[in-house]
């Protein structure tokens, strides 16, 4: 019984049976219903027995009325008490567990989706193109400003990411001064406009430091994401991509389709590593 019990409780919690007053106070009535039933035939039960063998103090027509009417009242008000407390409890553990589940697929400190997130919201689009996007000299950025003013100028890349990129559109942060984005949509056209939209707009705003104003540029390497091609494999395209976005002076885009165009044949091998 005590395992059955457990088994339901997880079962709600699990599947958000407790999202509302609503559901809270359907959850109650039914208990009620079901415990009253329960309670009043157990005590018409023994009230007959007792009866049957001249055991009751007063009529058993008594019996029926005052003591069938007392056990009803007893057993709904104990009930529906008891089931509001466990109803609430289970709605306050569901709502943490609901939070919790949101957090931990955020990025802290911009907000965006994390990188395990965000790989798994792109295993259920098919047609896309996935952005590789990287601040260009982050490190000089700590290393001239400090740690709060590189935090900052994360955060206001990610705004300048959610603001060009609707949320038709899927944006993260992959890590440290790393983003990603599917573009949700086949033309390449609005792809090309949308990376570029979010570079200038980047490239455009001015991060306060206490200090002189601190600007930052991005590069960006584009990869075609669609059926039957792996996120590793897509990742891998973009990477090499933004690699050699960074090698040909930064600021800029590159599709992986230029990578051979761009790419002499004796630097090919070299640029299969992370850009530094």
């Amino acid at each position: 019984m005590r395992g059955r019990l457990a088994l339901w409780l997880r079962a709600q919690i699990d599947f958000g049976g407790f999202e509302t007053k609503a559901d809270i106070w359907t959850f109650v009535l039914n208990v009620v219903l079901v415990a009253t039933a329960l309670a009043t035939a157990t005590y018409l039960m023994f009230a007959a027995i007792l009866a049957n063998f001249g055991l009751l103090p007063y009529p058993f027509g008594t019996a029926l009325g005052f003591g069938g009417s007392t056990t009803i009242l007893i057993a709904a008000s104990v009930t529906a008490l008891l089931a509001w407390l466990i109803g609430t409890a289970i709605q306050e553990i569901s709502l943490s567990r609901a939070a919790f589940e949101r957090l931990s697929r955020l990025d802290p400190l911009s907000g965006l989706l994390n990188r395990r997130a965000f790989s798994e919201m792109l295993e259920t689009k098919v047609n896309g193109f996935f952005v590789l996007f990287d601040i260009d000299r982050f490190k000089l950025v700590n290393d001239n400003h400090g740690y709060a003013v590189g935090d900052a100028v994360i955060v206001a890349v990610a705004e300048e990411l959610k603001r060009v990129f609707e949320p038709a559109h899927l944006v993260s942060r992959f890590g440290g001064e790393e983003f990603a984005v599917l573009i949700c949509s086949a033309d390449r056209g609005d792809c090309s406009l949308l990376v570029e939209e979010a570079r200038r707009s980047v490239g455009a705003r001015r991060i306060e430091t206490g200090g002189k104003p601190v600007a930052v540029t991005l590069s960006a390497g584009i990869a075609d994401h669609g059926a039957g091609r792996s996120f590793e494999a897509t990742f891998e395209a973009a990477d090499r991509a933004l690699y050699l976005a960074k090698s040909f002076g930064r600021d800029r885009t590159i599709h992986e389709d230029e990578s051979d165009e761009l790419l002499a044949p004796s630097r090919r091998v070299a640029a299969g590593g992370r850009r530094r």
